[in-house]
């Protein structure tokens, strides 16, 4: 009999869990990528920090994916720990809208829900944001019958006298933050740990202050999912994943002090329904708040604390790795972050690379040419690794215009490999130049110092801001200005190999050169086209 009630458990919180996944998923993909626009601009100070993540957390029900987002766009470099402090103590609150949902008790809906919701998803329009809105009515109606599944597959454990004993003993304080603790990092979310939760309470296994406790727990468990994301990240990040650990350990002790003070129990029942759900769900919404609420003003000490415990600078990273992409990071949006800031950090290292190649061509220095040929290396090493994270994460759910920019930008760290090899070719030029001694004339130079003054000029403009720039008609005039160009410098080469200006062997060199801008600026042209 006793593996009938786990069979039923373990199949109702699938069904929940499956609800939440399918809620949560809709919603994002309604919301597109609109989300991550929301949290890097919203975030100037503390209390807007605070609306944005009540509001995002609200809508993709998770305070752990809100968390691990932060802790992936500070690892980009595109938020500071400061900025995060008001939207992690936003999710805590905003992540308190599953349980009040499961507590309106609208079991006999879910059928319904199921029904409309699997209609919009099949026949709305593939892209349409009423598909989405169907597939997270749909998550609703499975997360309603995975707690009826829950419910039902419990309620004989209300005459069984061990069970009864084992529940008695979360009066204890310590002991119910443990297995709250415990059960949050097992299931990695706080949402459906109060699922289960209120599905026990309301089947009268649990009393409201051993809950009390239990909730304490699922508030600390929550933080392993940003904890585990913080892993290989930078330092940061990593004082991201430690701020919010500090506010759910802080804030669960003052809680508790203020527990033991006033009969918070009392109070939570008597602005509740007589449904034990909505009095679980009622008490986490009170924890957050008040957590929140004691803890807003000391948002600089909770960063100050994380720096503390987090220690060091991140300059002994080897440069031949990944500096602001961690695959640890399941988010598709801040996995982008990471992506795009690792292919600025390309286009940086392939503006220098070319800038230290037309330099070698005009003097030759070794350790320039080593150094050449070592960013090279790094270049190639961020293609590989860069297209290998967009081709393994692309099949995450996101929505089509978070999908075209990942496919973008698999074309775009190709394109910089590209240019990297043909500014390799101009260094292995220049040192065959220097080697055998060969000399260009005047005019050649300055052709060469004007092609090279043209594409220096595109590499600025996409490094500005490579995907906001509206400079596409400016790199567009800058190519076919190349192009021209080479074509014209080519013939004028030939003019002045046949009057003998120039030694026929440093015509090939200089002729090879020429070829080597004109594609590196076709690939400056892409990768500016591709970014806007």
């Amino acid at each position: 009999m006793k593996i009938n009630y786990l069979v039923g458990l373990l199949g109702g919180l699938t069904l929940f869990l499956y609800g939440m996944d399918l809620t949560s998923q809709g919603l994002e993909m309604a919301a597109g990528n609109k989300l991550q626009g929301w949290i890097e601009k919203f975030t100037s100070n503390r209390f807007k920090g605070l609306i944005i993540g009540t509001v995002v957390t609200a809508v993709i029900q998770s305070s752990s994916a809100t968390t691990v987002m932060l802790v992936g766009f500070v690892n980009a470099g595109i938020m500071t720990i400061e900025q995060t402090i008001g939207i992690i103590m936003g999710a805590n609150i905003g992540t308190t809208i599953t349980g009040q949902i499961v507590a309106l008790d609208i079991v006999a809906a879910a059928p319904i829900l199921c029904f409309v919701g699997f209609l919009l998803l099949k026949f709305a329009n593939k892209n349409s944001g009423l598909r989405h809105t169907g597939q997270a009515i749909l998550g609703l109606g499975v997360l309603f019958l995975g707690m009826k599944t829950m419910s039902s597959s419990m309620a004989p454990l209300a005459d069984n006298p061990e069970f009864v004993h084992l529940i008695a003993k979360f009066q204890n304080p310590l002991l119910g933050i443990l297995v709250g603790t415990a059960i949050t990092c097992i299931l990695q979310s706080s949402s459906a740990s109060l699922g289960i939760l209120q599905a026990t309470a309301n089947m009268g296994l649990i009393a409201l202050r051993p809950s009390m406790f239990i909730i304490c727990g699922f508030n600390i468990g929550t933080c392993v999912t940003s904890v585990l994301s913080a892993i290989g990240s930078n330092k940061n990040a990593q004082r991201t994943a430690a701020s919010h650990v500090l506010f759910n350990v802080i804030g669960t002790a003052l809680f508790l002090i203020l527990a033991f003070i006033v009969p918070v129990e009392n109070f939570i029942t008597g602005i509740s329904r007589n449904v034990p759900a909505a009095q679980i769900a009622n008490m986490h919404t009170f924890f957050n708040i008040f957590a929140t609420a004691a803890l807003f003003p000391f948002g600089n000490q909770i960063a100050k604390m994380s720096k503390f415990i987090i220690q060091g600078d991140d300059s002994d990273r080897d440069e031949k790795s990944l500096l602001y992409l961690n695959p640890n990071i399941q988010d598709p949006n801040a996995l982008f972050a990471g992506v795009r800031a690792e292919t600025e950090r390309m286009i940086s290292l392939a503006h220098s690379n070319f800038l230290l190649s037309t330099e070698l061509f005009r003097q030759f220095d070794q350790e320039n040419y080593d150094r050449c040929f070592h960013n090279e290396s790094i270049i190639n090493y961020l293609n590989s690794q860069i297209s290998k994270h967009i081709i393994e994460n692309i099949s995450l759910p996101m929505d089509d215009s978070l999908a075209s920019l990942y496919t973008a930008y698999l074309r775009i760290v190709r394109d910089l490999e590209r240019i990297g090899d043909h500014t390799k070719n101009i260094a292995e030029h220049s040192q065959y130049s220097n080697l055998s001694r060969l000399t260009y004339t005047e005019d050649a130079l300055e052709e060469f110092d004007a092609l090279e003054s043209i594409i220096d000029d595109m590499f600025e403009s996409i490094e500005i801001d490579p995907v906001k720039s509206h400079r596409v008609n400016d790199l567009r005039l800058a190519y076919t200005g190349v192009e021209s160009n080479v074509e014209n410098y080519k013939r004028i080469h030939i003019d002045r190999m046949k009057s003998g200006a120039c030694d026929p062997e440093s015509g090939i060199i200089f002729e090879k050169c020429l070829v080597a801008f004109e594609r590196i600026a076709a690939y400056t042209y892409n990768v500016g086209k591709l970014s806007l």
